[in-house]
């Protein structure tokens, strides 16, 4: 058989060129979360005051990211950051028990600074441009703020508890689990640096929440299911 022109020869062979293989990205995302707690027995001090804590509701709250992320060997990679996590319940009551009795709608927020670590596990080979895996992990809250109706003597107004020491009644660093998918669309061909993410996550504060023997407050683990939307950008 006779050999093809070298002027053919020559030519790339354009499927077999080869894709970058970059480690390093940087990612940033946010989204809603509907936010919930488990919650304690009413504490003894509570007295004749109403107990308002458990005629909570969930509520939307918010969160956001951004995180460095690097490629291990395997399915496994890691990602560390900063991010910020707004839980929210709210409240409704009705003054009196007349039919024309005024309602009161509360919304009480705790918001935390956050240092999140995640461990994601690719669930099979990239197929096109979608990759899919399973999001494990672990943020430290720092508590920065909040305002709560519990605690108030009728339901009328909510109170503010900043991060000073000595104001707040909620602990100052807490603990977070989190569990997740971690959806990935690669923009553009498959040498684009750029992927659109989509992170279905859960997320339940695993340490106390409330300072220990706080008179009139009722223990409280906050947790939150959210949608975090972003983009991913491979560094190297």
């Amino acid at each position: 058989m006779a050999s093809p022109p070298a002027s053919l020869a020559a030519l790339p062979d354009s499927s077999s060129a080869a894709v970058p293989v970059r480690r390093w990205a940087l990612l940033a995302t946010a989204g809603p979360t509907l936010s919930y707690r488990t919650i304690g027995a009413a504490p003894a001090a509570l007295g004749t005051r109403p107990d308002f804590a458990h005629l909570e509701r969930p509520a939307v709250g918010l969160g956001a990211q951004v995180q460095v992320r690097r490629v291990l060997s395997g399915r496994w990679a890691l990602a560390v950051g900063l991010g910020y996590q707004e839980y929210a319940t709210r409240l409704a009551l009705q003054r009196g028990d007349s039919a024309g009795a005024p309602r009161l709608s509360q919304r009480d927020t705790y918001r935390l600074l956050t240092l999140p670590v995640q461990l994601s596990y690719a669930l099979g080979a990239p197929r096109g441009r979608l990759a899919k895996a399973l999001l494990l992990g672990a943020e430290v809250g720092w508590y920065r703020g909040g305002h709560t109706t519990e605690g108030s003597d009728c339901g009328c107004q909510q109170q503010t508890y900043t991060a000073a020491k000595g104001d707040s009644i909620y602990a100052a660093y807490t603990l977070a689990l989190s569990l997740g998918l971690d959806l990935r669309y690669r923009l553009g061909g498959p040498a684009s640096r750029w992927q659109w993410l989509v992170q279905p996550t859960g997320r339940y504060v695993l340490t106390p929440f409330t300072k220990p023997n706080t008179a009139g407050f009722s223990p409280r683990q906050p947790f939150s299911l959210g949608v975090f939307t972003g983009f991913s950008w491979d560094i190297r």
